[in-house]
């Protein structure tokens, strides 16, 4: 029998009532004046009266984050869920610095916080060469990231060897939990993961030792499937990913938007938790939409910054959870 928490999806049902919808987000991206965004989004409880200047959006988004992960290691007994999102910003942290430093540039005002390591730990971490800190397969990926790094003196490696030790990590993670529905998502966002490094070299890099080297074990596509199509014309390719034929389809026609159409296809997935009533999954699905709705915002702001059009900023907004 599936264990139930009914108290800590009672308490997620009420903060969804929260989340941006679609026409929401929409709304957002139509407005001109980032004050009257600022307005809105303060309804939503967003803590927008520490912010001093516009710019300063990340700070609120920050603090947003570290409060959804109060809330659920509050209401959780398994703080495994918890760390199964955390620790992607680690290893995000790690190769901005690695690259940052390799390339001598700056990276300090990019970091990204509600990490099990602060962005202050971590940054020393990586600063001193203190790997012994990091976690075994944390310190074993940095080290063969910067020895392949060494040899071929490409970044796109050092994003690759961290990935595959990041989803490892996850997936025994989603292990330990023994739900079916989390360890699915893992599998899904593996195998979206290897599609978008699959685009990314038949696009770029057209180097096929990269998909070796990048490959990410753990989802249901293989390898070979990966290898053997790297280069197929393109017009053949959908037929060749079962189960991704629309993801597929999409990333050829729109190659700009590969990460939005990824994005969007693991979040039609967290929507089949709509239907739970008292288990896990709502809890997971829950902390997925609130990423993908700070994400949704750092699209929103950085255009609002830039000037980029409101149509263009629409195009890029990912699907909402509701």
């Amino acid at each position: 029998m599936e264990k139930i928490y009914p108290y800590a999806v009672a308490k997620i049902k009420v903060k969804e009532n929260h989340l941006l919808s679609n026409s929401n987000l929409e709304q957002l991206a139509q407005e001109n004046s980032i004050e009257r965004i600022v307005s809105i989004l303060r309804e939503k409880d967003y803590p927008f009266d520490s912010m001093e200047r516009y710019e300063d959006y990340e700070i609120v988004l920050e603090k947003a984050e570290e409060a959804l992960y109060k809330l659920i290691k509050e209401i959780m007994e398994e703080h495994n869920i918890t760390q199964i999102f955390l620790n992607k910003n680690d290893y995000y942290n790690i190769k901005l610095i690695l690259k940052a430093n390799l390339q001598q540039k700056e990276y300090k005002n990019k970091l990204l916080g509600s990490g099990i390591f602060s962005k202050e730990e971590i940054e020393s971490i990586m600063e001193n060469k203190e790997y012994d800190r990091l976690n075994k397969t944390m310190r074993q990926a940095v080290e063969e990231a910067i020895k392949l790094y060494e040899k071929r003196k490409m970044p796109f490696i050092i994003d690759a060897v961290l990935d595959k030790a990041c989803f490892s990590e996850r997936k025994k993670l989603a292990e330990k939990l023994n739900n079916e529905f989390i360890l699915k998502y893992i599998e899904k966002l593996i195998d979206i993961t290897n599609i978008k490094t699959f685009f990314r070299i038949r696009k770029i890099y057209k180097e096929s030792f990269l998909m070796e080297v990048s490959y990410i074990e753990g989802g249901n596509i293989t390898l070979n499937t990966f290898m053997d199509n790297l280069t197929e014309e393109e017009q053949s390719l959908k037929y060749k990913f079962v189960g991704f034929s629309e993801t597929i389809e999409q990333a050829i026609y729109h190659y700009d938007n590969l990460d939005k159409f990824c994005d969007n296809y693991i979040m039609n997935y967290m929507k089949e938790a709509k239907i739970k009533a008292l288990t896990i999954e709502p809890i997971v699905s829950f902390i997925y939409a609130k990423q993908t709705e700070f994400k949704n915002l750092r699209i929103i702001f950085t255009g609002k910054l830039n000037n980029i059009s409101n149509e263009k900023i629409k195009e890029r907004l990912r699907e909402s959870y509701v």
